[in-house]
């Protein structure tokens, strides 16, 4: 099965530091239980074509609040001198980035804006094991001609401190999950989703995505990668024979999903409420814009069959109110939402 791997490290730094053409970002995503809040925390480094400018690396803080009140936004973009030699200190960071840093077992942090300020400090315990969005067999070919996903960590828990606007949030093992994204570019579209905080089985975990990219000036079909983890059991539908047959259809701020592979099947939707996604612009290495509307308080409702003889008989429910995370992307800006950065 290659739906994880389990030696070395993903998280490692790809870019040798003279590369164009390049992006990496390592990304972690966690949900405050308590408060019913969700976050979101990227730490970037991108090197343009020649053509378009100089390298530089930027750190991204987001918390959404279900009321509104607390949510904050912010990014802040380096010169490449302020990315960090990885490993270079005691902490055995991964990346960092000013005097913010990544490690295989920690995170922090320190932005400001008009509305305040955000600053995060946590533990994570590390996974026995790297989930990979991707089937084998296109890793490599993805990676160079677009680019890769992985999570090194896809369902972990957190502890530490948040503190927006002065308020602190305590995490005592709050789930969350952290990854990694290297290559050339963006696909032309996509959606993404996560979850590990399902109201009927507290050990389940979905994690997918869906993308389209273009081949030369053709457009291409969009792929589904899925995976869900339910009653101890691991639900596969991203190895190639399975992706093949998953299909999806996502428009802003909806994704509606399913897959099958000769056991179980699943349909399911994400869907974030527009006062709780955050929009922001960013470019790839050619220079071409990306927007992307991200909610990590969405909601998230999966149904599960199991075939038994030649039907399909209803297995379970999975349900996540506010819980869920969930990402849309394309070139051009979403009109429903305005942009932050």
């Amino acid at each position: 099965m290659s739906t994880f791997t389990y030696e070395g490290t993903e998280n490692r730094m790809r870019w040798d530091r003279r590369r164009t053409g390049f992006m990496e970002v390592w990304y972690a995503t966690l949900n405050h239980r308590p408060s019913g809040s969700g976050a979101w925390f990227r730490y970037t480094l991108t090197a343009p074509d020649h053509s378009v400018g100089a390298p530089y690396c930027e750190l991204w803080g987001f918390f959404f609040d279900p009321d509104g009140k607390r949510s904050f936004a912010a990014k802040k973009r380096f010169p490449i001198d302020h990315l960090g030699a990885p490993n270079g200190r005691d902490d055995g960071a991964l990346v960092r980035i000013g005097d913010a840093w990544l490690s295989e077992t920690h995170l922090e942090g320190e932005l400001a804006s008009e509305q305040g300020s955000l600053r995060w400090s946590l533990d994570f315990e590390p996974a026995d094991r790297c989930f990979q969005h991707l089937p084998e067999q296109l890793r490599t070919r993805v990676e160079d001609r677009v680019s890769t996903v992985c999570s090194p960590n896809l369902s972990v828990p957190f502890t530490g401190t948040v503190e927006v606007g002065g308020e602190v949030f305590d995490f005592e093992a709050e789930p969350g999950c952290q990854s990694h994204r290297w290559g050339r570019r963006h696909s032309q579209t996509w959606s993404w989703g996560h979850c590990a905080t399902f109201q009927e089985d507290p050990s389940a975990i979905f994690e997918g995505v869906a993308a389209r990219a273009n081949i030369g000036p053709v457009p291409g079909p969009t792929t589904t990668f899925l995976y869900l983890h339910q009653g101890g059991e691991d639900l596969v539908f991203n190895e190639l024979r399975w992706a093949l047959r998953a299909r999806s259809r996502y428009e802003m701020p909806t994704w509606a999903f399913t897959a099958k592979n000769d056991r179980w099947k699943i349909a399911g939707a994400a869907r974030a409420r527009l006062a709780d996604l955050v929009q922001v612009e960013y470019a790839d290495p050619d220079g071409s814009p990306r927007f992307c509307a991200n909610s990590e308080i969405a909601d998230l409702a999966i149904e599960v069959y199991e075939r038994s003889g030649s039907t399909w008989r209803h297995h379970n429910s999975l349900t996540a109110l506010g819980t869920g995370h969930v990402e849309f992307g394309r070139p051009q800006a979403f009109s429903e939402l305005p942009v932050s950065f």
